[in-house]
C-alpha cells in the first residue's frame, strides 16, 4: 500500500458553480440544427419525439409526423434498412444507414444513425456528403499514411505535433491543440497546428473549470463531440417528456448555453474535439477550433475516432520509450545498493558507503535514515528539530504504507520543514514495529505557469470565462514531483532491504540462493523492457494487407515465368544427358570386358575416382535431379494459380487448385520453426464444379482468411505449453461442398482453427473498415472488410463467421455455381 499527500491534492479543484450549477448535459432536451432527431417505439415505429426542425430538414411538421408510423417519411425499400438493423443487438455496428427521402418532391440523400434509449429508438438524420469511390480511397490511404506517420513518431512531442497537423489536414479548421490534463484536472496544450495568422496558445494552462467533470465523463463514454455552428438556433424536440431523454450517444447532441458562450468568448464558430485515454483515464483532449460553421461527413468523424484511438494507443508507447532509460538506470542503482547490502552485517552503515548512489536512487538532493531516534543523513537534510515532529507524523499510517507529496504545506501533515531544504519528502518504512525510515528530499524548484486568463476570478454561476488573456502565475513552495519509477524502486528498496535482513537470520545457502533469485528477476525485467522496446520499433515496419496483395501477384508471376523457362530446358536436357551417359557407362563396360588388363597407370586411376561407384551412382543422382525439376515445376504451377490478381475477366475456375495454391505460398508459416509449432492442415475437398468467379480477387480473400487463423492459431500457442500443444495440435480444416439446393445451387468453403475463437463483443464488427482486434500497426483492419465486398458485391455470395470462445472459428463462403452480375 502506498499513501501519497499529494494524491488528495490532485483531485482538490476550485468548486465552480460549473460543475453543479449546469443543466445536464446528456439530457438537454434540444440537438443542433444541421440535422434532425426522430424518436420512435421499436415494435410498432410509431414516431413518438421530433426535433422541431423537421420542415426545414425533411420538408414535414412536426405536428405531421408526431404519432405517425415511420412509413409516413420513408419508402418500403428504405424501412427495410432500418427494420433490418434493429435487429442487431448493438446498432453502433449498422451505423450508418444510407436512407433516401422524398423532400419537395426531390430524393435527398441522408445519413442515419441509430441508437436506443430509455426503451425508444433515436435516429439521426443528416443530410449526406457522398463521396465518389475514387475519393474515398485516396481518404482511406491518406489516413493510412497518417496513422504510419504516428508509428513513426521519435518521442511524445513529435507524436502530439505530427497529430495536430495531421488532425487540421483531416478536418480543414483553422486551429489544433492537443490539450494535456495535469493531475490537478488543470490543462495545457503541448501542441498546436494553426492558420498562419492566428495568435498562438501553444504552452498555455487552462483552469480545470473550463472542463467540468461532468463533461469529462461524457467524453470517455461517447467519445468524439461536433459542434457545428454556435450560433445556430437550437432544434428543440418537441413534445417535451417530464423524464428527458438521455442523448448522450447523439451526435447532434445539443450544445449548453454556457459552453456556446465559451465558444463565442473565444471567437469559435465550430469545434470538434476528439478524447485521448491513457490507461482507462482521461489523459487529454486533441481541440479543433473552426472560426466559421463547419460540418463534417460521418466518415471523416470516423476516421477522427480512429485517430484518437491510435494517438491514445501511442501514448503507451512512447511513454515506455522515454522512461526506458531511466528506469534501466534506477535499477542499476537499486541493484548495486542491494548487493552492498548483501555483503554486510550492519544495514543502515552500508547505505552510507555509496551515498551517491543512495541519492540517485530517487533523484534526491538529501537523504535520512532514521532509527530509534538515531539518524544519519547524506546531502542537504532538515535539522533534527524538524525532523523529530516528521517523524512523529509518520507513526499514524501503517508501517507499509509508502509517504510522499511534493508540496509539505499544501498536505494535511502538521509539520513545517524548511522549503530551500525540504518542499517535498518520500519516504518509506522499514520495520512494523519500530521507528525505521529512509526519508529523501527535495528543495523548492519556483514554477511559471502561463494561465489562458485568471484562474482565481470566481466564475459566475452559469457563465463563462470572458477573458483569455496571458495571465502568469508563480508557484512556490513545491518540489519537482516523484515519478512513478522512483516511486516503484523505493519500494523495491524497500522490499530488497527486508529480504535480506530476514534471510540474514537463515543458512548461508538460502541468503545466496534468494540473492540469485533477485538478481534474476532484475535482469529478466531488463530483458522484458528491452524485448518490448524491440516490438515498439518492430511496428514502424508493419503494411496494410490490402495494399500488398496487387503487387505479390506480379512479382509471384514474374518470378514463375523466370523459373519455368531454365527448369524447362534443364528438365528437358535431363533425359538427353541421362541416355548419353547411360551410352557412356556401356562403353565403358565393353571396354572392361574387351580389355581386363589395364595398364597400371590407367588402373590407378580407375581406383583414384572410383569407378565402380561413379558407374553405379549415376543413374540415383539423375533420378533424384528429375525428383527436383518435377517438384519445381509444381511450385511453379502453384504461383502461376496464385499470381492471378490482376485478371479482371470472370472465368470458370478449379476452387480447389486456387485454394492449394495459397497454401503453398503459406508453407513457410505453416511449417514448424523454432519460435512456433507446426500447424496441420486438414482437406476435406468434395466433388465440386468449377466456378465463374474472379480468381485472382478470390485467391486474395483465401490469403486473407489463412492468415488470419494462422495468426489466431500462433497467438493460441504462445500462451501453451509443449504438452499441450502435442495433446491438442494447432488444426486448420479446409471444407468444401457442392449444395445443389433447387433454388440456388452454390459452392461452398469452410475454413475451421481451433484457436482462441473472436469475443462476441466483437463478432458484429469483424467485416466493418477500420475494426481490428490486434495490437495498432499489426493490422489496419481492412482485410476481412476487403474480404468481404470481394465475395458479396464482386461475386453476389455470402461470407459469414462462427466462433465460440475457446473453441475456434469457422468461416464460411458461398458462391453461387451460375454467376449472375459478373
Amino acid at each position: 500500500m502506498t499513501l501519497s499527500t499529494t494524491d488528495t491534492l490532485s483531485i482538490v479543484t476550485t468548486q465552480s458553480p460549473l460543475r453543479h450549477a449546469e443543466k445536464p448535459l446528456r439530457t438537454p432536451g434540444y440537438i443542433q440544427p444541421h440535422g434532425v432527431l426522430l424518436v420512435f417505439q421499436e415494435h410498432d415505429l410509431k414516431i413518438v419525439q421530433v426535433s422541431d426542425n423537421s420542415r426545414q430538414v425533411l420538408g414535414e411538421l412536426p405536428q405531421a409526423l408526431l404519432q405517425s408510423p415511420l412509413s409516413q417519411l420513408f419508402a418500403e425499400e428504405q424501412l427495410r434498412k432500418i427494420t433490418a438493423a434493429l435487429k442487431a443487438i448493438d446498432l453502433a455496428v449498422m451505423n450508418p444507414l444510407k436512407l433516401s427521402i422524398q423532400v419537395r418532391r426531390q430524393t435527398v440523400q441522408f445519413d442515419g444513425i441509430l441508437h436506443r434509449s430509455a426503451g425508444l429508438v433515436l435516429l439521426e438524420l443528416e443530410p449526406s456528403q457522398i463521396r465518389p469511390e475514387r475519393e474515398f480511397l485516396a481518404f482511406y490511404h491518406r489516413i493510412n499514411l497518417t496513422i504510419q506517420k504516428l508509428h513513426q513518431a521519435a518521442d511524445l512531442q513529435q507524436l502530439c505535433e505530427v497529430a495536430a497537423d495531421e488532425i487540421r489536414q483531416l478536418t480543414h479548421l483553422d486551429r489544433v491543440m492537443i490539450y494535456r490534463f495535469s493531475a490537478k484536472g488543470d490543462g495545457r496544450v503541448i501542441a498546436e497546428s494553426k492558420h498562419y495568422h492566428l495568435d498562438s496558445f501553444l504552452g498555455l494552462d487552462f483552469p480545470s473549470f473550463d472542463i467540468p467533470l461532468q463533461a469529462r465523463d461524457l467524453f470517455l463514454e461517447a467519445g468524439i463531440r461536433l459542434i457545428a455552428d454556435v450560433k445556430a438556433r437550437p432544434a428543440q424536440l418537441v413534445p417535451p417528456n417530464d423524464t428527458a431523454l438521455d442523448l448522450s450517444q447523439v451526435g447532434l447532441r445539443g450544445v449548453s448555453p454556457c459552453h456556446i458562450q465559451y465558444l463565442k468568448n473565444m471567437g469559435v464558430s465550430a469545434s470538434l474535439s476528439i478524447p485521448l485515454v491513457y490507461d482507462g483515464l482521461l489523459w487529454g483532449l486533441v481541440v479543433c477550433h473552426g472560426y466559421t460553421p463547419k460540418t463534417f461527413a460521418y466518415e471523416v468523424r470516423t476516421a477522427c475516432t480512429l485517430l484518437g484511438k491510435v494517438l491514445s494507443s501511442e501514448l503507451s508507447s512512447q511513454k515506455s520509450h522515454e522512461d526506458y532509460d531511466y528506469e534501466l538506470h534506477l535499477n542499476d542503482c537499486l541493484n548495486q545498493l542491494t548487493e552492498i547490502l548483501s555483503a554486510t552485517t550492519n544495514i543502515d552503515r552500508a547505505l552510507f558507503s555509496e551515498p551517491e548512489l543512495l541519492l540517485q536512487l530517487t533523484n534526491a538532493t538529501g537523504v535520512v535514515i532514521w532509527h530509534n531516534g538515531d539518524s544519519e543523513s547524506v546531502g542537504t537534510v532538515p535539522p533534527r528539530s524538524q525532523l523529530e515532529p516528521l517523524i512523529k507524523a509518520f507513526q499514524d499510517y501503517p508501517s507499509d504504507d509508502l509517504i510522499h507529496t511534493n508540496s509539505l504545506v499544501r498536505s494535511n501533515l502538521p509539520v513545517t520543514l524548511d522549503k530551500e531544504i525540504a518542499s517535498g519528502f518520500l519516504a518509506i518504512s522499514l520495520s512494523e514495529t519500530q521507528p525505521h525510515y529512509i526519508i529523501w528530499f527535495r528543495p523548492e524548484v519556483v514554477q511559471t505557469i502561463r494561465w489562458a486568463g485568471n484562474p482565481n476570478e470566481e466564475p459566475v454561476p452559469l457563465t463563462p470565462r470572458t477573458s483569455f488573456a496571458l495571465w502568469q502565475e508563480q508557484v512556490k513552495e513545491t518540489c519537482l514531483p516523484w515519478q512513478e519509477g522512483e516511486i516503484e524502486v523505493a519500494l523495491k528498496f524497500r522490499a530488497a532491504i527486508q529480504r535480506i535482513a530476514l534471510r540474514r537470520a537463515d543458512r548461508l545457502a538460502q541468503l545466496n540462493q534468494a540473492l540469485q533469485a533477485s538478481e534474476t528477476r532484475e535482469r529478466q525485467k531488463a530483458a522484458e523492457l528491452a524485448q518490448a522496446l524491440a516490438k515498439l520499433q518492430s511496428t514502424h515496419t508493419q503494411l496494410v494487407q490490402s495494399e500488398k496483395m496487387s503487387s505479390l501477384g506480379q512479382l509471384v508471376a514474374g518470378v514463375a515465368h523466370e523459373i519455368n523457362n531454365p527448369v524447362s530446358f534443364i528438365y528437358g536436357n535431363l533425359v538427353h544427358t541421362a541416355r548419353y551417359v547411360q551410352d557412356l557407362i556401356s562403353v565403358i563396360e565393353q571396354y572392361q570386358q574387351e580389355h581386363p588388363h589395364p595398364s597400371t597407370d590407367l588402373q590407378a586411376h580407375v581406383e583414384e575416382v572410383d569407378l565402380d561407384f561413379m558407374l553405379a551412382d549415376l543413374p540415383k543422382l539423375f533420378q533424384s535431379m528429375r525428383s527436383g525439376a518435377n517438384r519445381i515445376q509444381e511450385i511453379v504451377k502453384s504461383l502461376r494459380t496464385f499470381s492471378r490478381l490482376d485478371e479482371s475477366d470472370s472465368k470458370p475456375v478449379d476452387i480447389h487448385k486456387g485454394i492449394n495454391s495459397t497454401l503453398v505460398i503459406l508453407g513457410n508459416r505453416l511449417k514448424a520453426r523454432q519460435e512456433q509449432p507446426a500447424i496441420e492442415v486438414v482437406k476435406n475437398y468434395g466433388e465440386i464444379p468449377e466456378v465463374d468467379c474472379f480468381p485472382g480477387l478470390l485467391n486474395q480473400v483465401f490469403m486473407n482468411l489463412l492468415m488470419n487463423a494462422i495468426d489466431a492459431l500462433n497467438e493460441r500457442d504462445q500462451a501453451r505449453s509443449l504438452a499441450q500443444i502435442a495433446n491438442d495440435p494447432s488444426t486448420m480444416t479446409l471444407t468444401t461442398a457442392f449444395l445443389n439446393d433447387p433454388h440456388q445451387p452454390h459452392i461452398q468453403i469452410q475454413l475451421t482453427d481451433n484457436g482462441l475463437g473472436i469475443h462476441p463483443e466483437h463478432r458484429e464488427n469483424i467485416f466493418d473498415p477500420f475494426f481490428t482486434t490486434k495490437p495498432v500497426g499489426k493490422g489496419t483492419g481492412m482485410g476481412l472488410a476487403i474480404s468481404y465486398q470481394i465475395i458479396t458485391e464482386k461475386h453476389g455470395g455470402t461470407l459469414t463467421c462462427n466462433s465460440q470462445v475457446g473453441e475456434g472459428t469457422t468461416f464460411t463462403i458461398c458462391l453461387p455455381h451460375i454467376q449472375r452480375g459478373s
